[in-house]
């Protein structure tokens, strides 16, 4: 507590061990500390009983408690400021052994981590850890992630578990809403990319201003001074971003298909099988070919090149973009036959837009897109999802998506606001009927792809998940269908 002011020890002494921070009563361990916060829909104040039986070591209260008189409790003003720099101070040494990178933007910050992490594991040959939207991974051991981005604690937590494995980098996906709520509070990044800023989570932030505010965040709070900064100049955001490493004496690596920066791409040719790309970079003349398809994973290539940048070499860098495979469910290709059937996490205007572009491409003949909008969130972005699949496939199939606690008829509706043409538009509520529908009528090299679910294994329907994976619904469909 050292440094900290205005608190007050209503029980015990202050000279106890302490073996961690929690956050949960329930899983607390003996001799660690518990730290009372007052969340939007939960009160700490109410697990204080349950920790002690798990044997807390310390409690600290924004209001005073009923408690045995031997364990230690100190009551502060703001719990939430205390629990951050308590987290910071015990978790220090730890993080003092690793570099830290962290990645943000609206899209491509999964598959910028993978190929991040392939890239530094090639280079030095040691395992690294990526906590992101698929999972907390610490070398081999994965968790499942509840949160893009989880709470302050646990990632301090990860990062010390991963430094007793001996690892020492580590790969953070940054979202805003994390920026926004201070969970990457006392996390110093020694390298940060920005991969692109369109419209997202405006149901959170309430306009773009405020979204753009959230994500900036990662290079004015977090990233350390003298660190690395990567800007795709063809993104929105960009000058904002460039403006705020300045102020850090960032050293600034840009990349773009349009601009004159330190890498640019010259030259791409993409089919369903992959892509060949060259890029101008630093002066040099790189060439590579890749197994991901889309233009947008081009951009995804060059984000995780700019972040390591001065740490691999491109001959590394070659080697590992040729044998990088696909991220789960990220025009992940679930099935390639008489027809093909692609699995991407797009559940916005934008990321629909740019894959559909791509696919027109590289189509022989029709694009069935499947697709609904998330339940309870940014209603916004429906009609223009609507007006983007319409334009750019040939057969639009709406359906459910994680609709919580609205009704999926209602969500399919506001969609089809923004489809002025309707001739090629069917609507099958269910997703599993709607998956099984588009198998049913795709005809030699169609392209099917299947929607906003991308790597999640559930649907949110009510306030219940129920398992779904679109992959496994559809390689049964095809099964059945034979």
């Amino acid at each position: 507590m050292s440094g900290l002011k205005n608190y007050k020890v209503l029980s015990g002494n202050m000279n106890v061990q302490i073996k961690g921070v929690a956050e949960s009563a329930a899983l607390l361990k003996k001799g660690e500390v518990f730290i009372c916060v007052k969340g939007l829909s939960n009160d700490g104040h109410k697990y204080v009983g349950q920790a002690i039986k798990n044997g807390a070591a310390v409690i600290i209260v924004e209001q005073p408690v009923k408690a045995n008189k031997e364990v230690t409790i100190i009551q502060v003003e703001d719990s939430k400021k205390v629990m951050q720099e308590i987290t910071h101070k015990f978790y220090a040494q730890a993080k003092a052994k690793v570099r830290i990178y962290g990645i943000t933007g609206t899209k491509g910050k999964t598959t910028v981590s993978y190929i991040v992490e392939a890239l530094l594991k090639e280079k030095t040959g040691r395992d690294c850890a990526v906590i992101g939207t698929i999972g907390f991974k610490i070398g081999n051991k994965v968790y499942k992630a509840d949160n893009t981005t989880p709470s302050n604690i646990k990632i301090h937590r990860l990062i010390a578990e991963a430094v007793q494995k001996g690892i020492k980098h580590i790969i953070i996906e940054a979202s805003s809403h994390a920026l926004d709520q201070e969970r990457l509070s006392h996390i110093d990044f020694d390298a940060t990319v920005m991969t692109n800023i369109t419209r997202d989570h405006f149901d959170y932030h309430k306009n773009f201003k405020n979204y753009l505010n959230a994500k900036l965040k990662i290079v004015k709070v977090n990233l350390k001074q003298n660190g690395r900064l990567v800007v795709n100049t063809d993104s929105k955001g960009a000058a904002e971003f460039i403006k705020a490493g300045k102020a850090k004496k960032a050293k600034i690596v840009t990349y773009s298909w349009k601009n004159k920066t330190d890498m640019k791409l010259k030259f791409y040719d993409i089919d369903i099988k992959g892509m060949d790309f060259e890029l101008e970079a630093y002066g040099k003349k790189v060439i590579f070919h890749s197994s991901l398809v889309g233009e947008h994973n081009i951009y995804n290539i060059m984000a995780a090149l700019g972040l390591v940048s001065g740490e691999v070499d491109f001959k590394t860098a070659i080697k590992v973009i040729n044998k990088f495979k696909t991220v789960k469910g990220r025009l992940e290709k679930a099935y390639s036959g008489k027809f093909t059937v692609l699995v991407d996490f797009a559940h916005t205007p934008d990321s629909i837009e740019k894959i559909l572009q791509t696919l027109n491409k590289i189509k022989k003949t029709r694009i069935i897109i499947l697709f609904g909008a998330g339940g309870d969130r940014d209603k916004g972005k429906r009609p223009l999802m609507g007006k983007i699949a319409a334009a750019l496939s040939d057969v639009v199939i709406l359906t459910s998506d994680n609709p919580r606690t609205e009704n999926p008829d209602d969500i399919i509706k506001e969609i089809m606001t923004g489809m002025k043409d309707k001739s090629n538009i069917v609507v099958k509520e269910n997703r599993t009927t709607a998956i099984r529908y588009a198998v049913k009528i795709a005809k030699k090299d169609d392209i099917i792809l299947l929607a906003g679910k991308g790597h999640e294994q559930y649907q949110v329907i009510g306030t219940k998940k129920i398992a779904f994976d679109d992959k496994a619904v559809a390689l049964k469909a095809i099964k059945d269908l034979r």
